[in-house]
């Protein structure tokens, strides 16, 4: 029943798994995303991404690491199709996703996205929200009414299980982890985070970025994570792509993310903009 759904929410729920645990012995992961020479420049002239090429492995937890305006939202928008990048392909599971005339439904249903604001319906109910990632699934007729099956809300409350959620409450600090698994209720083979904590304080954002590691490690779930807070990157990421100004500029382990790779990353753009005297339009690229 529901119920013992919640109650025995620590129990592993294989029905979400979308590929095996990752084990150290295991073969090395394939690439489930490439991103080639993607580009994009807003009207005006605005260059938000430049030459952007990143390969992605199948059950990584990896986080885009930048300053504010550095492309990081960009980039997850040309990546679930939100936006149009101006150059540059995208190719998941060997298929280009990127360009004219793609299944836009088909293709965003592989991709769950945790928005920096939640983007929950507050008039609707913490199952009810967790229930919208299931729209895909549903014939729009259904999709209208909110008409979903049994199936569907025991997905729901499993999803809200793993992140030690029932169906009941809603508090403010709760609103994130409501948002994980109304992504994961979608099933997606990749989740997509921008800027998932930024308004959240440092003891909940950790919970948030523990969850969304646990989905990766327990679940084979590929995450991408644009974050700004470069101790949490440390703490968390498997890997670091550190972008500036719409540029890859690092790529590698914490263990690899000098101080002089930070100068490069966040400082490289303050003096870019104090030589040129512009700065326009980069505030929430």
């Amino acid at each position: 029943s529901a119920a013992a759904s919640i109650e025995n929410r620590k129990t592993p729920m294989t029905t979400l798994a979308t590929s095996p645990v990752k084990s150290p012995t295991a073969a090395a992961p394939r690439t489930v995303l490439s991103i080639q020479g993607l580009s994009k420049t807003y009207k005006g002239g605005v260059k938000a991404l430049e030459n952007v090429s990143i390969d992605v492995r199948e059950g990584e937890f990896l986080v885009i690491l930048g300053p504010s305006g550095a492309g990081k939202s960009t980039l997850m928008r040309c990546l679930n199709r939100l936006v149009e990048p101006s150059a540059g392909k995208v190719i998941h599971n060997g298929e280009e996703i990127s360009g004219p005339n793609k299944n836009l439904r088909e293709i965003r249903h592989r991709f769950g996205m945790v928005f920096q604001q939640f983007n929950l319906v507050k008039r609707l109910s913490v199952l009810t929200n967790v229930l919208t990632g299931r729209l895909a699934y549903r014939s729009a007729w259904r999709s209208l009414f909110y008409n979903f099956s049994q199936e569907d809300k025991r997905i729901a409350i499993e999803c809200l299980a793993r992140v030690n959620m029932d169906h009941k409450t809603f508090q403010g600090g709760e609103q994130q982890r409501v948002a994980i698994a109304r992504a994961l209720a979608q099933k997606p083979q990749i989740i997509l985070a921008d800027e998932p904590v930024a308004s959240l304080d440092p003891k909940i954002a950790r919970q948030v970025l523990g969850y969304l590691k646990q989905v990766s490690q327990e679940l084979g779930i590929t995450v991408l994570c644009n974050l700004h807070q470069v101790d949490y990157a440390r703490e968390f990421a498997e890997r670091i792509v550190g972008m500036g100004r719409g540029a890859v500029m690092f790529q590698g382990s914490a263990a690899e993310l000098t101080d002089d790779v930070l100068q490069r990353i966040y400082y490289r753009d303050s003096a870019a903009d104090d030589a040129s005297g512009d700065n326009r339009g980069r505030d929430d690229i």
